[in-house]
């Protein structure tokens, strides 16, 4: 009985410590960086349309972050830094960039 003790502590731990190693590894994310100005604000969307005419959809929501702390008008310039989450672009910060 002691053997199989002592076995099922030791397989819980190397279990204990994966799982803690596979936390680690997923939870870090890959940020992306787009440019262009904004085609549509809706709801829960943004539409960018980059400088070589391509457009992108960005998912937008509470934790979006707005630098400075305002949503961004229908043709304004903005750099948008983005993630991707079971395959859609998720907006984590957008900032406004000064018209030139």
């Amino acid at each position: 009985m002691r053997k199989f003790t002592k076995n099922g502590i030791v397989l819980f731990t190397v279990f204990a410590i994966l799982f803690v190693i596979g936390l680690e590894i997923t939870s870090a994310q890959q940020y992306f960086f787009f440019q262009g100005k904004v085609e549509n604000l809706y709801k829960d969307q943004l539409t960018v349309k980059g400088n070589k005419g391509e457009t992108m959809y960005f998912a937008i929501g509470r934790r979006t972050v707005y630098i400075p702390s305002r949503l961004p008008g229908v043709g304004e310039r903005v750099k948008v830094t983005y993630y991707l989450r079971r395959g859609y672009n998720v907006a984590d910060q957008v900032e406004i960039l000064s018209a030139k």
